[in-house]
């Protein structure tokens, strides 16, 4: 009984949001399927006191003048709801009325997704900063991957490593060296945040390991700490946003273009603030597919972020 009603009180809520301007009171009670008495009463419920609705009489007959911007109504949503929300109509298979282009719209256009998005992707990465010193050196380790250059490394515990860079990446939340030793040739990981004194070795030496080696390794140590995850996302317009976040280990990358021109872009990846934030700079374009884990540790991620400027 209560679902029946509820059924019929929002299909008379339907009629009156399509309605805009004067209207004769015997047409829009014949629309609603009531009397022109119940007409009247279902819309003083409706419509604030005093706002949206206007009663006059003209030749003889009664009219109604409505606005039905009265009506809209405001959703108290926290950011992780509105980006649900904005999934859920991403995803929406059903029939595309104008009502539901209209809802589409807002939400993903108008509607505080967009400035969520555009607000949480302007914050400053606080804990990700790096100084000068790291910038450098991230620089200078890239630069000996690519010359085959051999470089020296003290950490703040007072080792000290002469090592052949294989691939700067975040490993286990740090963002990390992966290097093969020069004297025995086993790999190894150095946090970067750890380094306190570096420098460039004028020698070459090629590493010896292989890059399927290099891989095996970082595959191991996430499968270890039980961290790595098959991420599946669908990006809107690929060509005019960054496909490869900056120092991460994509394992067993796979790209399929379907039918709608939309990108399934999929890769076994380790969640970390650093992959959150290249989600976030994708913005609309990105939908998270799978798994449901990832994603609502990512919406956490992003009222965190917003909680903290709040």
């Amino acid at each position: 009984m209560n679902r029946a009603l509820s059924s019929v009180v929002w299909k008379k809520l339907q009629v009156l949001g399509e309605k805009q301007g004067s209207i004769r009171l015997s047409d829009l009670a014949q629309e609603m399927n009531l009397g022109p008495e119940e007409t009247l009463g279902f819309m003083r419920q409706i419509f604030p006191a005093g706002s949206g609705m206007e009663i006059y009489h003209k030749d003889n007959e009664h009219w109604i003048d409505l606005k039905t911007d009265a009506i809209q109504y405001m959703l108290p949503l926290s950011p992780a709801e509105w980006v649900q929300l904005h999934q859920i109509l991403s995803r929406f298979a059903g029939p595309h009325t104008a009502v539901t282009q209209a809802l589409r719209r807002k939400v993903t256009e108008n509607g505080p997704i967009r400035v969520v998005m555009e607000l949480v992707s302007q914050i400053d990465l606080w804990d990700q900063e790096l100084s000068e010193h790291q910038q450098h050196m991230i620089h200078a380790l890239e630069t000996a991957i690519e010359e085959r250059q051999l470089v020296g490394l003290a950490t703040v515990e007072g080792r000290e490593y002469v090592l052949k860079p294989c691939k700067v990446l975040h490993l286990e939340g740090q963002l990390s060296l992966i290097a093969e030793d020069f004297e025995d040739h086993c790999l190894t990981v150095v946090p970067l945040n750890e380094v306190q004194e570096f420098r460039e070795l004028q020698k070459e030496a090629p590493v010896k390991v292989t890059a399927f080696e290099v891989e095996e390794f970082i595959a191991a140590i996430r499968a270890m700490n039980e961290r790595e995850t098959r991420l599946i996302l669908k990006i809107h317009d690929p060509q005019s946003i960054n496909l490869f976040p900056d120092h991460h280990f994509l394992g067993k990358p796979c790209m399929i273009t379907n039918p709608q021109g939309d990108l399934i872009w999929a890769a076994y990846v380790e969640p970390c603030d650093s992959l959150f934030e290249w989600l976030m700079t994708l913005g609309k374009h990105v939908e998270i597919l799978d798994p449901l884990n990832f994603r609502e540790e990512y919406l956490m991620y992003c009222e965190e972020k917003l909680r903290k400027i709040a």
